[in-house]
């Protein structure tokens, strides 16, 4: 039996000239108020280590040490039920901004970017199967508030999920309405995947520099997290630019 063949790739359906003028001061309105959740996340961590690192609270340096020489006695066990715990929450609407800090605190910047960016995705692909069977009523009327990405999302490629993943709009709300649509699984996936790795790169270097011995290396992790944030902008920004051209 022949194998049916694949349909032809939808072409990404252009804006009307409304919609993307709605889409752009969203999408303005939402770089700027990361970058503006960044550098507070950054300058509250800044000043709490220079403080530690200063005083007497430098032994709370010696009990984060502590703390992760006992995540790493349990071995996968601690990374398993982080992840569970994280995509579990995620699924249900839980913000993932203050798991991907947890997870650099505890697991250190490297595996705890892994772990929270693959039990973040993981989250929010269960909402979005979920959301194809049925289960979206409740979230349905939250996305009346956000007419215009419903037009966006109609024909989505990766590179729209990616973008919408940068908008101030509820991943709970993003991940059933993406349900709603044709996406395929495998864009889903990896739109949401690079969509969500500007921030969680962001606040894993933060939260991994909030237990650093070395105030250097903290400061250095700091600045790294706005340089992140602040280059996703501007790569967001070019795309939507070239979007409303085209």
């Amino acid at each position: 039996m022949m194998d049916k063949p694949e349909e032809p790739t939808p072409e990404i359906e252009e804006l009307d000239a409304s919609t993307a003028i709605e889409v752009e001061q969203e999408t303005s309105r939402a770089l700027g108020k990361e970058t503006r959740q960044v550098l507070f996340a950054v300058l509250m961590v800044a000043a709490f280590m220079t403080v530690v690192h200063f005083t007497p609270l430098k032994d709370w340096l010696t009990d984060v040490k502590r703390w992760k020489d006992l995540v790493r006695e349990f071995g996968w066990g601690a990374h398993a039920i982080f992840m569970g715990a994280c995509a579990g929450a995620v699924m249900l609407g839980v913000p993932r901004l203050p798991m991907c800090a947890a997870a650099g605190l505890v697991f250190g910047f490297g595996e705890g970017l892994v772990l929270s960016l693959v039990a973040s995705t993981l989250g929010s692909y269960g909402a979005f199967v979920l959301s194809r069977h049925g289960f979206r009523r409740a979230v349905e009327s939250r996305a009346e508030k956000w007419p215009w990405l419903k037009k966006l999302l109609k024909k989505p490629s990766v590179l729209r999920v990616f973008w919408v993943r940068q908008l101030m709009v509820p991943g709970l709300v993003l991940n059933v309405l993406l349900g709603m649509t044709p996406v395929k699984h495998t864009r889903f996936l990896l739109g949401t995947l690079l969509g969500y790795m500007p921030l969680n790169v962001a606040f894993s270097l933060v939260g991994s520099g909030l237990g650093k011995g070395s105030l250097l290396t903290t400061l250095t992790q700091l600045l790294g997290a706005l340089a992140v944030i602040n280059i996703a902008a501007w790569l967001v920004y070019r795309v939507m630019k070239k979007q409303k051209k085209g």
